[in-house]
């Protein structure tokens, strides 16, 4: 241990504000703990102590980080062995020990950050600096505000507001931080909800400020004063010459019961800027029904199981429940669950309900245990077909907004395959829904849900008696109310839909982006490729000098 500790008195030489981070648990947020002390703190030198097991995570946590953030760190990994044992008293004197040589030979101030400790390893370093207490010298702990779920995305990749620092030990608010985000991306290609959701998510954190923190010096909570900062995002109504509004957010809270409203009628402000460009009563219709499915593609408004049919299992009490919520009551009551998306589905955001069931399964964009997705073969060649038979340039709004959503339903069934694992079945023929309903009492499982948006083909599969047996059947409609906010992990979600509403309506619309530091404006890209739909991002100074 002591050539450890040498180590790192050397290391530390070279760095103004350090931080020691001892880490047992969740490692993967590695990179959003440095990111936001960086931002918050002005710490420029990390210190890791690591058990064996969370070193290589801790590690590969900051490799990715590196590619955006630079900063200099050291793990005790990294100078022969993890050192943290299960002994909470040779933790506390370790952290004693690695603390006195960070401070030599005369550094007023470290800073010592618990996010990812659990409570004994907390408590044995709590314990090292109480009994630490070097005069006339400051240690600060802090602690990242984190979702615990492997999976999340690391920061900047997140939205700032979603990760607040705590300050302990200090009644300073002045902090010199440095912006770690400063420019927004250049393009946005489709790499699936979670890449749209990091994109997105860097745009977000490169238009608001930093100072989301609180400090606390044992006596009284202090907040630095901050302006409020709206990001305000508009359409571009090129007919009125005007700009119609979309969302806003506040940055230092993220999504609240305004934004969750404005993003559940997002369409409707998309339906008003495109219906000025026709003047055809039945093309505004027709752009009625295809637009308003963005509420649910997106996932602004919750999927619910409005009507079910089976015959031998009682489910009547959880007509309209949440869809998430009724396949996870269906894996915790029965075991294996085979779920079997009609085409509709995918329009209708199936995958954005496999998230929500993910998320509450503690480990988002990930297959749920017990849970088998099934993806008719008739589903994804009727979704292909109409990109094949439609033109994405044409000067008919309806043609082109039909393409755009069938493309949204393609790349949504790609995501259900990539990220929940989902298996082929072999329904070929059309109707799809006549081909599932055959090939589905060849599936073993305890409980094979047949899911459709389409209330003919709910009535049809009750029709061919399919509904029997280990067959449940259930029709899918939408809630009447905007997303909740009222919890960190409500905010998250709302955060991601947050993305997609931006991202999709790009594609629709020019979309400005505008908060105090600066305006962008983001245009529908390229519709065809594989990366495709993508969006470009411009600074409107940039538009009107380039």
């Amino acid at each position: 241990m002591e050539s450890v500790v040498k180590s790192i008195s050397e290391f530390v030489k070279d760095v103004n504000l350090p931080a020691l981070v001892p880490v047992n648990f969740i490692p993967w947020n590695a990179a959003t703990v440095t990111g936001r002390l960086i931002e918050e703190l002005g710490v420029d030198g990390f210190v890791f102590l690591t058990r064996w097991e969370v070193a290589d995570t801790v590690e590969e946590s900051l490799q990715h980080v590196q590619k955006e953030i630079s900063f200099k760190y050291i793990g005790d990994y990294k100078l022969g062995r993890s050192l943290l044992r299960d002994d909470l008293f040779e933790n506390s004197f370790l952290v004693k020990n690695v603390l006195e040589a960070m401070f030599e030979p005369d550094r007023k101030h470290v800073v010592v950050d618990l996010t990812m400790t659990t409570g004994e390893l907390a408590s044995a370093s709590h314990y090292a600096l109480k009994n630490l207490q070097p005069s006339g010298k400051s240690i600060y702990v802090t602690v990242v505000e984190t979702i615990p779920l492997q999976g999340i995305p690391a920061y900047p990749g997140n939205p700032r507001w979603l990760h607040k620092v705590y300050i302990y030990g200090s009644n300073r608010v002045d902090w010199k931080g440095v912006e770690v985000v400063t420019e927004p991306p250049k393009i946005i290609e489709w790499k699936g909800t979670r890449g749209v959701y990091i994109a997105v998510s860097k745009l977000m954190n490169s238009l608001s400020g930093r100072r989301i923190l609180e400090v606390f010096d044992g006596m009284k909570k202090e907040v630095p004063e901050r302006e409020e900062e709206l990001i305000e995002i508009y359409l571009v109504d090129s007919i009125e010459n005007e700009n119609k509004k979309l969302l806003s957010v506040e940055t230092l809270r993220g999504p609240d019961e305004e934004t969750a409203s404005l993003l559940y009628n997002s369409w409707r402000a998309i339906l008003e800027v495109a219906s000025k460009k026709t003047r055809q009563e039945e093309e505004v219709k027709v752009l009625e029904r295809i637009l308003k499915q963005l509420q649910r593609l997106t996932g602004a408004a919750d999927l619910v199981v409005e009507d079910i049919a089976s015959q031998e299992i009682d489910l009547n009490s959880y007509k309209r429940v949440k869809l998430h919520s009724f396949i996870r009551h269906l894996r915790e009551e029965y075991g294996n669950v085979a779920v079997l998306p009609d085409t509709n589905m995918f329009y209708q955001g199936f995958h954005m309900s496999l998230l929500k069931a993910s998320i509450r399964n503690n480990s988002p964009w990930s297959p749920i245990p017990n849970v088998e997705i099934y993806i008719p073969v008739c589903a994804e060649a009727e979704i292909n077909g109409k990109i094949a038979t439609t033109s994405s340039t044409s000067q008919a709004l309806t043609e082109r907004y039909s393409y755009i959503m069938a493309l949204m339903a393609n790349r949504v069934l790609q995501e259900v395959k990539y990220h929940y694992k989902a298996r082929t079945l072999p329904a070929i023929s059309q109707p799809c829904e006549a081909s599932m309903a055959v090939e589905s009492s060849n599936l073993q499982h305890k409980v094979v849900l047949l899911l459709t948006a389409d209330r003919k083909a709910f009535n049809a599969w009750q029709t061919f008696n399919a509904c029997r047996g280990n067959i449940v059947c259930g029709y899918v409609d939408h809630s009447n109310a905007p997303l909740n906010t009222s919890s960190h992990y409500s905010k998250f979600y709302a955060s991601i839909v947050l993305a997609n509403v931006v991202f999709t309506t790009s594609l629709f619309a020019r979309v400005m982006v505008k908060s105090k530091k600066n305006t962008v404006v983001l245009d529908g890209n390229r519709l065809k490729g594989a990366t495709a739909p993508s969006i470009t991002i411009s600074k409107v100074n940039e538009r009107t000098t380039g």
